[in-house]
Formats: C-alpha cells, structure tokens, sequence
C-alpha cells in the first residue's frame, strides 16, 4: 500500500468502482499525477471529471486542488523544528481579530438578516462548518441550508432565487467547485458572501462581500495541518452580530 492509500484507507470502502479505479492509479502513479490537471487525469483513467471531484470529497477533500497540494507535499516531513504550535495558533487568532473590520462584519450579518434564504455552500474538511453555521441559523428560525454535494454546487446558480444569498466557506479560498459556482452567481443579482483564509484568494475576489483570517499554512506528510477553528470564530461573530439584528 502505498503513502497515499495508506492515509486514505478509511474511506476507500466508500468510493465506487471508478473513484477507486482513479485513487489506485494516482498511489502507483504520483510522480507522474503530480503534472495531470483535472481533465487529464480523468481522461487518463477513462472518466469524467466530476468523478474525481466527487472521490474528492468522499476523502474530505475541499476538492481536486488540495489532492494535488498533498501529492507535492507528501513526502514533506516539515513543521518547523522546535516550533511552538500554541504560540502559532495565538498568533494566527491575534492577527485574524486584529485585521477584522467591525463594518465588514456588521454589513454581511445585516444582509443574513434581510436575505429570505441563507444557502451555505462547503466541501471537504470545511463541510462540518458549513453545517455548523447553518444550523445556527435554524435554531432561530433563519431558513438556512447547506450544500456540500458537488453536482448540487454545480446547480446551484438555477436554484437560487432573488431574495436568496449563498455564504462559501473555504479555507483555502481556491477550491474549483466552489470558484465555479461563484464566478456563475456573479452574473446574478444575488448576494454572495466568502468566508476564507486567505484574503487573497480567487474566491475571496469573486464575491460582494468577504471575511477572511490569518492562518500560516503547515503541513506535515502531505496532511495539510492548517488550522480551521479561525473559521469557526468567524461564523460565532457574524452570527452574534446577526443575533443583535434579530432583537432589535
């Protein structure tokens, strides 16, 4: 079994025969998957992209950008030697409350609190945020929902409707199903909405409005150790200052 299977072999008993067909051919083939974009490695395997996309997911992977980022980095053993992991995290959380703009945050919660439908969209490790996050709303009856199915995401531009505003949650900001969907939903008049770490990131661009917070990327054997409790934060500010719209 090779390094790849190795860290994956948790979920391969929920991939189909393709999606297995596929992570097999990258563990035997990862110099050579290193190079592949998405379309050829799904015609190198005989499948279609989405396919990949959704193994993707299945490994609870934000998508097919951050497999590649662990096949470059699989053989990294690198976290700083000696490096204080708590005083990175205080000093990611410092410069992340530090940096936030209490007029961005009051202007995305006031449009939660006028929007008829909050759709939270998040894949891979950023899926349980997103559900987080939209069960919050719920239990104050803000109907809200999440969506984290890659063919769902891909509708998503004909299942909004006006009075709608769909929230993206990403870490990296750069995850392709989630860009694609907001580049689509540019040319609607809907409020869109990023959540990231990464203020620069494609995705951050490609929204009205963004939060985003400061986090050092680590990584160690191809996991990508960098933190997500920023986003969490996050969304317990917004929907704090949400909440004050609501009683008022």
């Amino acid at each position: 079994m090779g390094k790849l299977l190795d860290r994956f072999s948790n979920y391969i008993g929920q991939l189909t025969h393709a999606e297995k067909h596929v992570l097999y051919y990258i563990d035997g083939h990862v110099e050579q998957a290193k190079q592949l974009s998405l379309t050829a490695m799904a015609e190198k395997n005989n499948v279609s992209t989405t396919t990949i996309i959704r193994m993707c997911h299945k490994l609870g992977l934000e998508g097919f950008s951050e497999l590649k980022y662990i096949l470059k980095t699989i053989d990294d053993q690198a976290i700083p030697v000696g490096e204080n992991t708590i005083e990175r995290y205080k000093a990611d959380m410092n410069q992340t409350l530090d940096s936030l703009e209490r007029k961005h945050v009051e202007e995305i919660s006031q449009l939660i609190f006028e929007a008829n439908r909050v759709l939270i969209v998040a894949v891979g490790l950023s899926k349980m945020i997103g559900e987080y996050f939209s069960k919050l709303l719920i239990q104050v009856n803000k109907p809200s929902s999440y969506v984290y199915e890659s063919h769902i995401i891909d509708l998503l531009p004909n299942m909004v409707q006006p009075k709608d505003m769909v929230i993206f949650i990403s870490s990296s900001g750069e995850t392709k199903t989630i860009v694609q969907a907001a580049e689509k939903l540019r040319f609607k008049n809907i409020e869109t909405v990023a959540i990231t770490n990464s203020a620069d990131s494609t995705l951050a661009k490609l929204v009205r409005k963004h939060i985003s917070a400061y986090v050092q990327r680590v990584q160690f054997a191809g996991y990508d150790l960098s933190a997500r409790s920023t986003l969490v934060v996050l969304i317990d500010i917004l929907f704090e200052f949400f909440m004050k719209n609501y009683k008022a």
